[in-house]
């Protein structure tokens, strides 16, 4: 008997003890993770959406509920329960401080997730618990000097002093030019070069001030338009044009290919080619660019040469009297001899050189302050990427790579990514006047880009009329 109630006390432990194992297996499991993306560190007058990430390693999800939590007033923004079998859910989170009642000050956001894994003590806290601030007041932002007078596909610059922004710029319409401090020893003034997109409506700058929890003060600049013209042209595709061309720019075309063949490739490159190397430009042209200016004084229009293409120049393409394309040329093409010298249009830093599709070989040379050159269609490159140059410092020759019809220069102005016409930069009164000026009447002195004096804003720098174009070869 006393055996017998032996074997049964031990075959208890022994139940006993797997059911405690068991127990504390299933409890060891892991819960639910929560992630937020971005993580929210301040949450301002306008609505910030996180998105929740919820990944149930242990079994299938079951429920989530989101609180918002300030001086122990609750308010809940998400809760749900999950029906399915899913392991993994994302769920965005829109948070407006008004509609959550919210006032200036801390808060936390609370995330309750559970899985359907039985455990023996179930955990009834949050699996996730984030503290952000909840910032009502927009940054201070104080317009110092702007340039009064621009024209459409035109530059102008302004200085303004932000305080409490973690961005802050210049914004034209669709685009958006960030300010650049440290030009003075007060951290708070930015200066900014603007252009206006010649792809859109003139439309006149504002100068935007953002803070970390999404605030914005906006100031309107005041500005006069000057006229301008955007000439138009008409491009005539010859069979010799496009045998000569397009295998060097769509490869994979095969010599017997018929014309219709030979004109759809062209099409290829002229659009879907011309995208690609639209998208290296920008690229290149809007990170990285020096926070001061390099350049000294008015670019230089590369020696003895003649302009055969305006910008922006709106380009009909022919083929057999009817049309078959249409696209914006966007810089000037200079002609000379021949593979002639190419000169850098000012002081500055190579910030690319190599093959970019219709331009061909090509080099961007960053200028500071977001302004950059660019120069295409060379045969021969002679600097290399983080050269310094000095303005008139050879650069390579000219050529006719990439969709060049014959040997010329192509070179184009770009301001954070958006091109703008050459012809200011040419002039040194422009600079004078336009850039210098504004700098100088802001208490900003550069040496070398202009003295900021001068004529009255309102006559500085007459109407800068495209110069006159040579007759094109017929292609």
């Amino acid at each position: 008997m006393m055996f017998r109630s032996g074997k049964l006390w031990l075959a208890l432990l022994v139940v006993a003890a797997l059911a405690g194992g068991f127990a504390l297996w299933r409890q060891r499991q892991p819960g639910v993770a929560v992630t937020l993306d971005p993580a929210l560190a301040a949450l301002g007058h306008g609505k910030r959406t996180v998105r929740l990430t919820l990944r149930a390693p242990s079994a299938p999800l079951a429920s989530v509920q989101v609180r918002v939590i300030q001086a122990g007033a609750e308010r809940t923004v998400l809760e749900e329960e999950f029906v399915g079998s899913e392991r993994q859910a994302e769920r965005p989170i829109a948070l407006e401080a008004a509609a959550l009642g919210l006032t200036e000050g801390a808060a936390e956001l609370q995330v309750f997730a559970r899985d359907r894994l039985w455990r023996p003590r179930p955990d009834p806290g949050p699996r996730l618990v984030h503290r952000f601030t909840v910032d009502l007041t927009p940054p201070a932002l104080e317009l110092r000097a702007a340039t009064g007078y621009v024209r459409h596909a035109g530059v102008g610059l302004v200085v303004y002093r932000a305080a409490g922004a973690t961005r802050s710029g210049i914004r034209v319409g669709s685009a958006f030019f960030p300010g650049v401090p440290g030009l003075t020893s007060d951290p708070g003034v930015h200066v900014a070069l603007f252009a206006i997109p010649y792809s859109e409506p003139p439309a006149a700058p504002s100068v935007v001030a953002e803070d970390e929890a999404g605030n914005q003060r906006v100031i309107g600049v005041r500005v006069t338009f000057l006229p301008a013209r955007f000439p138009k042209d008409t491009i005539r595709l010859t069979e010799a044009f496009l045998r000569r061309k397009v295998p060097e720019l769509a490869p994979q075309t095969p010599e017997t290919a018929s014309s219709a063949e030979l004109l759809e490739a062209f099409l290829r490159v002229n659009r879907e080619g011309r995208q690609a190397a639209e998208a290296k430009i920008r690229e290149v042209t809007q990170t990285g660019s020096a926070p001061r200016p390099l350049w000294q004084g008015a670019f230089r229009q590369q020696p003895n040469t003649k302009v055969f293409a305006n910008f922006p120049e709106q380009r009909t393409y022919l083929a057999d009297g009817r049309v078959v394309d249409t696209q914006w040329h966007l810089g000037i093409d200079l002609a000379s001899r021949k593979r002639t010298p190419v000169e850098a249009a000012n002081a500055g830093r190579v910030v690319f050189t190599g093959a970019n599709g219709i331009y061909g070989n090509t080099i961007v040379l960053d200028h500071g302050l977001g302004l950059h050159t660019l120069y295409g269609h060379l045969s021969e490159i002679g600097v290399k990427v983080g050269q310094s140059v000095t303005k008139g410092e050879p650069l390579g020759r000219s050529g006719e790579t990439g969709l060049a019809g014959g040997d010329h220069l192509h070179f184009a102005v770009l301001v954070h990514g958006v091109y703008a016409t050459p012809l200011e930069w040419w002039d040194a009164q422009w600079i004078r006047d336009r850039i210098a000026r504004p700098l100088a009447e802001a208490g900003i002195r550069l040496e070398g880009i202009g003295d900021g004096a001068a004529v009255p804003d309102a006559e500085a720098s007459p109407a800068l009329t495209p110069p006159a174009v040579q007759p094109r070869k017929k292609r």
